[in-house]
């Protein structure tokens, strides 16, 4: 079998969230299927990451680059004489016309609850074209069981048309080198209102007060900027503990691990999570959670971490004070086997 696939979110330079979900796909398929033929579609030259062409592995890049998922890609499937059996989007947007049967992945539908959060042009595209994909597709994977209930609530998307594929997260080298910081708690992701980065600095802030004898504890927040984070940087000025905090901006994949091993704990305290990778990572390294009870947290690190609700900082509090470590198995749904061998279920499936 043929499958297409929309490559452009896994072909960036600096991966987050969809990006490094749609990477994780595309170097599990390649490493593990060999049952099928892969069609990798690009409006970009594939960066040096991404996995390597053969005869099974094959790059098309074409343009124009500008509306490519509405007219440049759909143009191109049907102007094909050899035609993929089956086309997947590993985000939000679908080609607009296809001539094959076509699988959309849908993250979250968190916009749909802050839309005051996005420009107009940027919201209308968001809502509608997902609406389009999840309408015009023969089938949808989404990344938790929260995320299905969320789209069958809000698109009235039949359940049977839903299937839930965890996203891959990769091992941690096998060597991890110590940061140079020491004594932290540590935040991962984008910095966003929906991730209640103000609410983790005023719990941290009370910990500090509460706790003496931790004054030199610091909180390490690893992410880039997203929108409307000015009033993370001004809560830290004024509360007087920019020495505490430290911001380094979005870090690599060697970085990551190496704050992921050594902190006391990962917080993720969002208000609304499709699934919460970071939280898996932190698995593999034996790393304390803490995060919130919202969105697909509680699903994802109910048997694992500390959960809190994320409004109330006392509890976030108490978490912080009785971390410790963990040494408990990662559960078998998060192996890349287990999910690819789930994925090729779900192309059998849509195919017949």
């Amino acid at each position: 079998m043929i499958i297409g696939i929309d490559g452009n979110e896994a072909n960036v330079k600096n991966k987050v969230g969809v990006g490094y979900y749609a990477f994780n796909l595309l170097k599990a398929l390649k490493k593990e299927d060999r049952k099928n033929e892969y069609w990798i579609y690009l409006k970009n030259k594939p960066l040096e990451d991404m996995p390597i062409e053969s005869p099974s592995w094959k790059y098309i890049v074409m343009g124009p680059k500008k509306m490519w998922t509405r007219f440049a890609l759909p143009l191109k499937l049907y102007t094909q004489i050899k035609k993929p059996n089956i086309f997947i989007s590993p985000s939000h947007y679908t080609p607009f016309f296809c001539p094959v049967p076509k699988i959309v992945s849908i993250m979250d539908l968190g916009y749909l609850d802050t839309p005051e959060q996005f420009t107009k042009k940027d919201f209308y595209q968001l809502k509608n074209w997902t609406e389009g994909s999840l309408k015009t597709s023969q089938h949808v994977i989404t990344i938790s069981e929260f995320c299905k209930k969320d789209i069958v609530k809000r698109y009235k998307i039949s359940p049977d048309k839903i299937s839930i594929l965890y996203p891959i997260v990769d091992n941690p080298p096998i060597s991890i080198a110590k940061p140079k910081y020491k004594d932290y708690f540590l935040y991962i992701g984008t910095l966003k209102p929906s991730k209640n980065i103000p609410f983790l600095i005023n719990a941290f802030k009370t910990y500090l007060d509460k706790n003496l004898k931790n004054r030199s504890k610091k909180l390490i927040i690893a992410g880039k900027k997203g929108w409307l984070y000015e009033d993370i940087f001004a809560l830290v000025k004024k509360l007087h503990i920019s020495k505490n905090i430290i911001f380094t901006g979005y870090i690599d994949e060697k970085t990551k691990w190496s704050l992921l091993k050594y902190t006391s704990a990962l917080i993720i305290p969002s208000l609304y999570e499709g699934f919460g990778i970071p939280v898996v990572e932190a698995m593999k390294t034996n790393t304390p959670v803490i995060s919130s009870n919202r969105g697909s947290l509680l699903e994802i690190n109910k048997d694992y971490g500390q959960i809190v609700d994320p409004e109330d900082e006392n509890e976030l509090i108490m978490a912080m004070e009785k971390v410790s470590k963990v040494s408990k198995k990662i559960p078998q749904k998060y192996t890349q086997k287990e999910i690819i061998k789930q994925f090729q279920g779900i192309i059998k499936h849509v195919s017949r």
